[in-house]
């Protein structure tokens, strides 16, 4: 048997989803900017997508940005907000993002601006009162992300956006792993502007959404007439009406199919506390996205343990899919003071396509082997 528990890192490609493209990859090829019918056609697809992601967002048609990854939204986000600044030079975050905010915010120190990180405790929690501490009038933008990709933890966005507008700063909202498991309203939340990515939705990797609120300080990343002038290059026709088809099953589905993913993962946690002791979740247990449990194993290592599963066909991670290559442990746990001398995390995400079949197996593989590792350390 075959298990898939690393949905946080990227998903399957859906059925529908893959033959919705086929003929934007055959027939349906012309460019969207071409003036002949064929090319009009393209760009109306282009369009039909974008409004199922307005749609999503309960944003308007006109906000909605496609792009090449979450990636290049949030850095497209950020340094947008950072040219029109206004000579302001603090930025606020959190040490809980993901390494393409961390990693544009170590260039902007190195360009003059002062980036405060906000800290977080032991489940990962950001105190709100430290957020209102560490605005001054310097502070033109501040960037948390919805949901944790390594925790699932769940911050609260629309308390946060309302302090940063009631001292007039922009907030930017990474919103990757939150969208199709929880709901994202940009209305509701009050962003500024927000980044997803369509691999993690059921779409095809290369593909990203930037929303950015009608009448917010914008400038492209990218230069070039395509997407309004706000996002140069020819558009990837095939992989935006991908992504605008497993957003509008999202929309249909009304996240109904989340609630599967939650019982899968509640009951995975149940059965390993019940089997195994030494072990301890992290994250903010009662608020966190239905689908991830970081959980580790005293005295059982992590990397060994994801490699022995491997082997059992079974797939997942033992911490971020953008950091697993690296030794060095997990900035995100770290932060949040874990032991990680003697308690080993991995990290599993559920979907949608898992079944609890699959799951018991993963169970039986993973009490067993955790047992071995204890007996051979």
């Amino acid at each position: 048997m075959e298990v898939y528990v690393d949905n946080n890192a990227t998903t399957k490609v859906d059925e529908d989803v893959l033959n919705e493209m086929l003929p934007y990859l055959k027939e349906s090829f012309a460019n969207p900017s071409s003036l002949y019918e064929s090319g009009k056609q393209t760009k109306k697809a282009i369009n039909k997508a974008r409004s199922n992601v307005a749609k999503l967002l309960n944003a308007e048609d006109s906000e909605i940005i496609f792009t090449a990854s979450a990636t290049e939204s949030n850095v497209t986000a950020i340094m947008s907000a950072a040219r029109n600044s206004n000579g302001k030079k603090r930025i606020i975050t959190s040490k809980m993002e993901h390494a393409s905010i961390l990693e544009t915010m170590n260039y902007l120190e190195t360009r003059g601006f002062e980036i405060i990180y906000l800290e977080v405790d032991d489940k990962g929690r950001i105190n709100i009162e430290d957020l209102k501490n560490a605005i001054n009038e310097d502070t033109f933008l501040i960037t948390v992300m919805l949901a944790n990709n390594e925790l699932g933890n769940i911050y609260p966005i629309k308390e946060f956006c309302k302090i940063a507008h009631e001292h007039n700063i922009l907030f930017h909202c990474d919103c990757t792993q939150a969208v199709g498991k929880i709901k994202v309203d940009v209305k509701e939340l009050g962003v500024d502007t927000v980044s997803f990515s369509g691999h993690k939705i059921h779409a095809p990797k290369g593909v990203g959404i930037l929303y950015v609120k009608n009448g917010t300080p914008y400038t492209p990343l990218l230069f070039g007439h395509q997407e309004n002038n706000r996002r140069g290059g020819t558009e990837n026709v095939p992989y935006i009406v991908g992504l605008g088809k497993a957003v509008e099953k999202i929309v249909d589905d009304d996240l109904k199919s989340i609630e599967k993913v939650k019982e899968l993962r509640d009951y995975f946690e149940e059965q390993i506390k019940s089997k195994l002791d030494g072990i301890h979740i992290y994250g903010d247990i009662e608020n966190r996205i239905p689908n991830t449990s970081n959980i580790a194993f005293l005295n059982a290592d992590g990397n060994e343990l994801a490699i022995i599963l491997e082997a059992n066909n079974i797939n997942l991670s033992n911490g971020s899919a953008c950091n697993t290559s690296e030794p060095k442990p997990s900035d995100v746990l770290v932060a949040c003071h874990a032991n990680l001398k003697e308690y080993f995390p991995i990290r599993v995400s559920f979907d949608i396509n898992n079944t609890k079949e699959q799951v018991d197996y993963f169970i039986n593989k993973l009490v067993s082997n955790v047992n071995m590792l204890r007996r051979n350390k």
